[in-house]
């Protein structure tokens, strides 16, 4: 991107007051995007399978999620990567990796949508139950998964009822606080917390607009290719990306097409809080583009893989927008993870280039194998994000 219409774009964004939403902003066009900008790349490691979302030990060992999306039916769903020679080895192992259409759901990797690891080392995926893009296979299918990284032992099963994750609905992204799981509902738009003492669930900000796609902001791809169905239509996603402040105060989320949304983690929680009262406290934070994926230091700061543009970019406490990295091989991003050493990983599943997600005559555009890329965070930027403590 030239210097001048980065400029520019800095400009219309940080112009935006806090709390002001604008109802459409208007980008640059896509372009040839440079060899690289902003902090250098580097490659971690090559595999066959598409992979949506990487996370680390402590220790430095890897772990990939993949979705069984069309042409990664097969997959084992989650895998450990080995940086010793590029190998992949099925996690946590047996029938857990081997689920296929007619098979038992239970006890199986149907569709993890993607895994994150926190403090423990312990290694949570979300299983949306329903490979291909459809329904759920059955009740048992939709599921949180809860793995010890050393021995692959099944530490905690999460499912929930019909009142929680109604038909339609599909989990897509988790955090947690010392107490509590929190997802984002990509299906039908919702935010969902599971105490984890007592297993108590609730289902918040059902279909309230930050939680919901808006038609009138397209989910652009890569080079302005559109996300569309075989039928022509537009692919749009609810809430999907989500954070929690270091301080456990603030649930930061949005739908793909953002824009960014807040609200407090003590109101989300609180069972006597009406929906109309805590709709209330929702405010907003940023008209962003497109987001594939996000991540947050120990400073607060919002790393953001962008959709239409291969570049991760980084949103500081005081509304400043910084672009950490700029790269072709940016294009098509996702779940991103901070290490104990200040590296953010970049998994790059090239998602837009599925040809399910091209529309009516859409042709595969993979170009395979998939990477896994990593990039040092500058010493002004945080650390890993511990786990935030309950915000009373």
């Amino acid at each position: 991107m030239k210097t001048r219409t980065r400029a520019a774009l800095a400009a219309i964004l940080l112009s935006v007051a806090p709390g002001v939403l604008l109802a459409e902003t208007t980008f640059p066009s896509p372009m040839n995007y440079g060899a690289h900008a902003g902090v250098p790349l580097t490659e971690v490691g090559t595999y066959p399978w598409l992979a949506n979302a990487a996370a680390l030990t402590n220790d430095g060992h890897i772990f990939l999620g993949m979705p069984r999306w069309p042409g990664f039916e097969k997959t084992p769903g989650i895998a450990e990567l080995s940086v010793v020679d590029n190998s992949l080895s099925a996690f946590p192992g047996g029938d857990w990796n081997t689920w296929e259409s007619g098979k038992p759901t239970a006890d199986a990797l149907v569709n993890v949508n993607t895994i994150h690891i926190f403090d423990d080392d312990t290694l949570w995926a979300v299983d949306q139950g329903s490979p291909f893009f459809g329904p759920q296979v059955d009740d048992a299918a939709a599921k949180v998964l809860q793995f010890d990284t050393k021995t692959g032992k099944l530490l905690r099963k999460i499912t929930l009822g019909k009142d929680v994750l109604p038909e339609g609905a599909s989990l897509n992204d988790l955090r947690l606080d010392a107490e509590n799981a929190y997802f984002t509902d990509s299906g039908k738009g919702a935010i969902v917390i599971v105490n984890l003492k007592t297993g108590k669930a609730l289902r918040r900000l059902a279909g309230h607009f930050s939680v919901t796609a808006n038609p009138a902001r397209p989910p652009i791809g890569e080079k302005g290719q559109m996300l569309m169905k075989k039928d022509g239509s537009l692919i749009h996603v609810h809430s999907d990306p989500i954070e929690i402040s270091p301080d456990g105060q603030w649930l930061y989320y949005q739908p793909l097409t953002g824009p960014m949304y807040r609200v407090p983690t003590k109101a989300l929680r609180d069972p006597d809080l009406s929906e109309a009262d805590l709709e209330k406290q929702v405010e907003f934070v940023y008209d962003t583009p497109p987001l594939v994926g996000t991540a947050m230091d120990s400073k607060g700061n919002l790393y953001m893989a962008e959709m239409d543009r291969p570049r991760i970019t980084v949103l500081t406490p005081d509304g400043a927008l910084h672009v950490l990295a700029e790269d072709d091989r940016l294009w098509g991003p996702d779940a991103m993870f901070i290490t104990a050493d200040r590296e953010l990983y970049v998994p790059i599943p090239q998602t837009g280039r599925i040809a399910a997600n091209r529309g009516p005559d859409g042709k595969d555009m993979i170009q395979p194998p998939f990477h896994l890329y990593k990039m040092a965070l500058p010493d002004w930027l945080g650390d890993r994000e511990a786990v935030p403590p309950v915000y009373q």
